[in-house]
């Protein structure tokens, strides 16, 4: 079988990817245990919208998308090594080191969703943080404006069966009047 042309430019490719890991990760790992490397748990960013009830998976289908959006590349763990190297990593949480050109680098590990190191510079994280912003002001929009059509539909008066507390006629407790009272005569 004769071997085309593209197939050695794809396993090149492949090769340079596996270095690139390795060398990513090696350079996290040794940053971190020798305490010159930063991360911040996403969970701390209010602009991120990760609420401590999230599961990692969610966490991760919320952000994955946008830091490869943002232009983080995703660097898969493919050998058994890189996957280990990946554990040992802080999972789910954007951290940074600056190379040996002074160049800020930017990381997250995901060893249990996609099983990938996501690692971009400086331009990468920029926009990454205007898309969490735009992600969490759509967030808030859409919960403003469910909240105005859940109100509209039941008008000043709250939600059929009465609410918390006397009100025009719906309420809890003895009274007079309506159902439960409401008008404050109470016997």
């Amino acid at each position: 079988m004769r071997r085309r042309p593209t197939d050695s430019l794809r396993e090149a490719d492949r090769s340079a990817r596996v270095r690139r890991f390795a060398a990513i990760c090696s350079g996290i790992v040794m940053l971190l245990l020798g305490g010159c490397a930063t991360s911040n748990p996403l969970s701390s960013n209010p602009l991120i919208g990760v609420s401590p009830t999230e599961t990692p998976q969610e966490v991760a289908q919320e952000i994955e998308p946008m830091l490869e959006t943002a232009g983080f590349e995703s660097l898969p763990a493919s050998t058994p090594e890189q996957k280990s190297r990946l554990e040992t990593l802080p999972a789910m949480k954007l951290g940074y080191y600056v190379d040996q050109h002074g160049v800020t680098n930017y990381w997250l590990a995901d060893p249990a969703y996609c099983g990938c190191l996501f690692h971009g510079d400086q331009a990468a994280y920029d926009r990454f943080e205007l898309l969490k912003k735009d992600n969490q002001t759509a967030k808030n929009d859409r919960q403003a404006l469910e909240a105005r059509r859940y109100q509209q539909a039941f008008g000043p008066w709250g939600p059929p069966g009465g609410g918390f507390g006397p009100g025009v006629g719906f309420g809890f407790g003895p009274g007079i009047g309506f159902v439960g009272g409401g008008f404050g005569f109470s016997l």
